[in-house]
């Protein structure tokens, strides 16, 4: 037997393949440069991530596809924790003198005074006692007209108020622009917006999104302002309806910059959408000052009022379920007898506490006796509502949403913009056919009449939206005939009543 005979016979590995044999190391890896694995990266290398994404290229698209449309699908939340976030922290850099004098804290927001009148109500950071503020505004004429140097309200070193009322005005876009006038004559401008106006215009479609008591629920309010941002340029609302109770505690300054003012002008709404409001218990002033609200300058002016839209076919009364008192009786008679109000073909009043009032927290409504708050508002204005022919009572209060007719006048409670929901019924009126125990807003779209048709009146639309935007409730309401007298003695009315509120308004 030869040599390599034996040899491949005798030893199990040929000195050639000894030197190939793998190392049974417990290192899987290559150490042929002497570096210690345990000083190796814990990185994979760059083409074994290629190749691992080459082997998961589906699964990853469909991954992402997922997130992209969870994201999607919470953009409502997102926005919100976002707007939440931004308005906090902006009122905690202005609470803390963060930031510079002369910026606006609070946009302008813009109220109803009344039939020809708006009064706007802005603030800036600091005390501005070495700067003058104005207000321009013009109408279509582009005839401009300047208000001001306007007194300010200094409430401390990072709250300064202002408050002017601008006016008579018709019918058409109101532009107006605020100013600030530095040491050197210089003009800053601060603010600049554009509004509707409505009220000799009997033409077209008014739209308004009303609600009430976001009180402690800021989160909730810019959801609902959210989703009425949203709409369609042409549904798009031209007033705001508020019936009271904005915020939780009336003196607080934070919960009136965090709770109301900020969420719309986040949404940019309070500064091109004028504000009906009627105030509630909790933003209640018992000084009568309304520093944030509508009030007249006039300081012998009482916080109830009335204005008319669309050529007097649409009259509000703005009544106050604060006070108890026979001037307010006295007034709201006179307002129902009057010729402006018997010939609206809509009359509608605006009141916080509802007459007929059905969910609250049961030991508050029979052992704390609150079923006494405003009761007023049922036993005596009730029947002149009745008397009158009242189409429509809007109010707030009870934290969720009923609609329903009573004696042919229909009731509306709207509370469900940010406070904490009622779910306990504690009276059965049997008057109400849709009840929502949710977050919801109404838009209210008043129709004009056929042109073509003389018998033809205003309708309006009433359509109710939950936090998400969809509709809830909704019906169509018929206003009053329309009395037959001449145009012009609608006019003329509305005229006399514009030169008797114009001698009420200071500048």
């Amino acid at each position: 037997m030869s040599h390599y005979q034996n040899t491949d016979f005798n030893e199990p590995y040929s000195s050639v393949s000894f030197q190939y044999k793998q190392p049974t190391s417990p290192y899987p890896y290559n150490n042929s440069n002497n570096v210690d694995p345990s000083k190796k990266s814990i990185f994979p290398k760059k083409q074994q991530v290629s190749r691992w994404l080459r082997l998961h290229q589906k699964s990853l698209l469909l991954v992402a596809a997922f997130l992209l449309f969870t994201l999607y699908c919470m953009k409502g939340i997102i926005s919100n924790y976002i707007t939440f976030i931004a308005i906090k922290m902006d009122n905690t850099m202005f609470d803390r003198g963060y930031v510079s004098c002369g910026l606006l804290r609070k946009e302008p927001m813009l109220f109803v005074q009344d039939t020809h009148h708006v009064q706007v109500v802005w603030e800036m950071n600091c005390g501005m006692s070495n700067k003058d503020m104005t207000l321009t505004y013009w109408t279509g004429s582009k005839e401009k007209k300047v208000i001001g140097p306007v007194d300010p309200k200094v409430l401390d070193p990072y709250h300064t108020v202002y408050k002017t009322t601008i006016g008579p005005l018709s019918a058409g876009p109101v532009e107006y622009r605020i100013e600030m006038i530095k040491q050197n004559s210089k003009k800053k401008t601060v603010a600049r917006h554009l509004f509707h106006w409505f009220a000799n215009d009997d033409l077209q479609p008014i739209r308004i999104a009303a609600l009430a008591d976001n009180q402690f629920g800021m989160m909730t309010f810019s959801s609902l302002l959210r989703q009425i941002r949203k709409f369609p340029q042409q549904q798009k609302p031209h007033f705001l309806l508020h019936a009271g109770d904005a915020v939780q505690n009336y003196p607080s300054l934070r919960q009136w910059q965090t709770d109301f003012a900020a969420p719309l002008m986040m949404h940019g709404l309070c500064q091109k959408m004028p504000l009906i409001y009627a105030h509630g218990n909790h933003d209640y002033d018992s000084v009568g000052e309304y520093t944030y609200t509508r009030h007249h300058e006039n300081a012998q002016s009482n916080p109830w009022f009335s204005f008319s839209m669309a050529s007097g076919a649409i009259r509000f009364i703005i009544l106050d379920s604060n006070l108890d008192w026979d001037l307010q009786d006295q007034w709201l008679r006179q307002e129902i007898e009057s010729d402006l109000f018997k010939q609206a073909q809509f009359r509608i009043v605006v009141v916080h506490v509802p007459p007929f009032l059905e969910y609250w927290d049961p030991e508050a409504w029979f052992q704390l006796r609150q079923s006494e708050w405003g009761a007023f508002i049922k036993d005596r204005y009730v029947p002149l509502f009745e008397k009158g022919g009242v189409n429509l009572v809007i109010s707030g209060h009870q934290h969720n949403y009923e609609r329903g007719e009573r004696h042919g006048i229909h009731y509306a409670i709207i509370g469900g913009a940010g406070g904490d929901i009622d779910y306990d019924q504690v009276k059965d009126w049997g008057m109400y056919e849709a009840k929502l125990l949710d977050f919801h807003f109404v838009m209210l779209e008043f129709r004009p009449p056929n042109a073509l048709n003389e018998n033809d009146t205003w309708t309006l639309q009433w359509d109710t939206y939950n936090v998400n935007g969809r509709k809830v409730d909704s019906v169509l309401m018929a206003g009053h005939p329309r009395i037959a007298s001449p145009q012009e003695d609608v006019e003329e009315m509305v005229d006399q009543e514009e030169q008797q509120q114009g001698e009420d308004v200071s500048f």
